[in-house]
């Protein structure tokens, strides 16, 4: 059953029946739903844009983006997009330079305190969000941000860093979220070993890729100035031969001075040399070599179960000796579908090949 409420959070019915339901978690930012339901006053109703959708068993919430009514199929069906709330991040901006050195889950909490919850200007204050408690993850880093969409800064440090962010919704309030997945692979002893493998029958089918095109291992990264005073810096540069993949990486929007008590003074040389090197850091990991493993899960078997044995986020381990592949790696995405015909898990495991939208996004950035 999926409940329904609006945009204050005021409970405004439920959907009891559906032909088809993705609910797709994504570790990062960017989890989604799409909903495909029977044309009727109720359910064109309840299920505007920007209402939110929510289930009893799962912590997130989706608010609508997109309807459209479809009766190619010979039924009339509602079919509506959704995205998680944490989506909301990509409404507001920043309105100023930041310079920061502390940890990637501290960045994000400050931003969406100062845009969203806690303004100076009281206009931008989105009066639903709240942050869950600090979970102290992560490594301090020098970073520079301005004037980009806090949503984009956060999709770019969880990706780099690889952290996870989620809403916690309970139907009535809303956290935002920021956390580490467990480590449940062969490689440690602490907690419950998760293995993925066709001989152990935990799978249903599976689907494996890997691709270096769009590698890159050794990054020039210019900062400001022109010609041959333009700042610049190196990461990467051990690599030799052909192992070596070079990138040019423009990071001229870190500015080399600083607001100091009304003036702009220079930031110190071995300090900016830092911040292009995170910029660096963060632009070279979306050039990576893609290795993923999709797979559909039996959702009968015993201590390999999505949500109970494993979570989003989780490291674990995938063998396949078919194609001699032994890999630990995260638990980037899981969907849920629902059907009349049941419930079915996919969930996939490292990073997968981009689609040509995200390729052509990344190209732009």
């Amino acid at each position: 059953m999926l409940y329904v409420c609006n945009e204050n959070f005021e409970r405004l019915g439920f959907i009891g029946n559906f032909s088809y339901l993705l609910w797709r978690k994504k570790y990062g930012i960017g989890s989604e739903a799409e909903l495909h339901v029977d044309v009727t006053p109720k359910n064109i109703e309840l299920l505007k844009k920007s209402n939110i959708i929510f289930r009893q068993d799962d912590n997130e919430a989706m608010y609508i983006y997109y309807r459209q009514f479809d009766d190619s199929s010979g039924v009339d069906q509602l079919v509506i997009k959704c995205f998680s709330l944490t989506q909301w991040t990509d409404r507001r901006i920043l309105w100023k330079q930041y310079d920061f050195n502390t940890t990637p889950e501290k960045i994000m909490r400050q931003l969406i305190t100062e845009t969203m919850i806690s303004p100076t200007d009281l206009a931008r204050k989105i009066q639903q969000v709240q942050l869950a408690p600090l979970k102290n993850i992560g490594q301090p880093i020098q970073q520079q941000i301005a004037y980009k969409h806090v949503h984009e800064v956060c999709e770019n440090l969880c990706n780099t860093h690889e952290i996870g962010m989620r809403c916690l919704f309970n139907g009535r309030e809303l956290f935002y979220d920021f956390y580490e997945g467990v480590n449940r692979t062969i490689n440690q002893s602490v907690n419950p070993r998760i293995i993925l493998s066709k001989n152990r029958s935990n799978l249903l089918k599976r689907k494996y890729e890997d691709a270096d095109n769009s590698w890159k291992t050794t990054a020039l990264i210019g900062g400001a100035g022109e010609g041959v005073a333009r700042k610049t810096a190196t990461i990467g540069v051990s690599y030799k031969g052909l192992s070596r993949r070079e990138i040019f990486i423009d990071a001229r929007e870190i500015s080399d001075t600083r607001e100091f008590a009304g003036e702009q003074i220079p930031i110190p040389l071995d300090e900016y040399n830092r911040l292009l090197i995170a910029k660096g850091n963060e632009k070279i990991a979306e050039y990576t070599e893609f290795i993923g493993f999709d797979c559909e899960l039996d959702v009968t078997k015993e201590n390999t179960k999505y949500n109970e044995d494993f979570f989003l986020g989780d490291l674990i381990t995938i063998k396949d000796d078919e194609l001699g592949i032994l890999m630990n790696s995260r638990v980037m995405q899981a969907d849920e579908v629902f059907q009349q015909d049941g419930k079915s898990i996919y969930v996939t495991v490292g990073k997968s090949v981009p689609t040509l939208p995200e390729a052509i996004k990344r190209m732009v950035k």
